[in-house]
């Protein structure tokens, strides 16, 4: 069973959103891991993308929610309800 691409990126900006908006890649790829069978290819690209889209930054080992990411999912928990 392969990852779900679309559901593992909205589940770790959630999860970062959890953490208070910031955490160490590594802690972030073994919840990936744990909760999306994401690898270490699926997770970079992931994130590859998550920081490409601007939803996430990324500095000196830790993964930043920006505002744009924030927006992302507040807009997303406006929708599910």
């Amino acid at each position: 069973m392969g990852t779900d691409i679309h559901a593992a990126r909205r589940g770790l900006l959630k999860f970062i959103a959890k953490q208070g908006g910031s955490i160490p890649m590594r802690e972030l790829h073994t919840h990936s891991l744990v909760f999306y069978q994401a690898g270490h290819q699926a997770f970079s690209q992931i994130m590859e993308g998550l920081v490409a889209d601007a939803l996430v930054a990324f500095d000196e080992g830790v993964f930043l929610l920006t505002d744009k990411g924030r927006a992302a999912l507040d807009r997303e928990e406006g929708e599910e309800r």
